[in-house]
């Protein structure tokens, strides 16, 4: 029994490196990856395939009436308009609020600290990049939340990969049961990707800056996982 208790102690000691070593392996996976799409959306690798896209809901769907650009009938774009809803500024500000309402409550600082962190960098990575891609200059600050600074990258597929995700996070490191997690992170996705399609076949953004916003985002997270990481591992910080 003596000599049983420390095999055991390592036997775990060697399941949580290789843990780790796994998740490690699938955050720069994850940002090698969406670094490369990124840059691809930039340079304009894409754009073609964008074209090619709008010409085909127009030839098959057509224009709504002759007034608009959207494609489809009217029930359709009313679909994707409470799709995009979704990931649009008013539910995300009103769900980002409630929940640093909720960590604030429960006293859980150092969650609402992360999330925080998370949102309100990318929300601010976000503008950076929209306003170095404008092609008007805004000269009210109100400017910047009732209009659209610049089409690239979306900003509604940036925005909802960001919150749904790090909610996603949060919410499989309290559970124990890996199907609860695949079952998270699978919805969680379904969502993501319906928000950016809706603004593909509504018309609103083309799959360059679909894309742009996804690997974006994608990208953030996972250089604040890996910052994350290192105050843990070298530094001992829990933070």
């Amino acid at each position: 029994m003596h000599n049983s208790e420390p095999q055991s102690q390592y036997h775990g000691m060697v399941y949580s490196y290789e843990k780790d070593r796994r998740k490690l392996k699938l955050a720069y996976y994850l940002l090698s990856t969406a670094s490369v799409v990124f840059l691809l959306t930039l340079i304009g690798v894409t754009n073609g395939v964008s074209e090619w896209i709008d010409y085909f809901l127009l030839d098959n769907l057509g224009y709504t009436n002759k007034w608009s650009k959207t494609y489809g009938s009217s029930l359709f774009v009313h679909t994707l308009k409470d799709l995009a809803a979704l990931g649009g500024k008013v539910l995300l500000f009103i769900a980002t609020t409630f929940t640093v309402v909720y960590y604030t409550i429960r006293k859980e600082y150092k969650l609402l600290w992360k999330f925080s962190t998370v949102i309100i960098g990318g929300s601010f990575l976000l503008l950076v990049i929209k306003m170095f891609f404008a092609k008007d200059v805004l000269y009210e600050p109100i400017d910047l939340l009732v209009s659209s600074v610049a089409t690239y990258p979306s900003g509604h597929a940036f925005m909802s990969t960001l919150f749904y995700l790090t909610i996603a996070v949060f919410l499989t490191r309290k559970q124990r049961r890996s199907e609860v997690r695949v079952y998270t992170f699978v919805f969680t996705s379904i969502i993501i990707f319906l928000i950016g399609i809706s603004r593909i076949l509504g018309a609103q953004h083309n799959l360059t800056e679909v894309l742009a916003g996804w690997s974006l985002a994608i990208i953030w997270l996972t250089c604040c996982w890996l910052i994350e990481r290192f105050f843990k591992v070298h530094y001992k910080w829990d933070v």
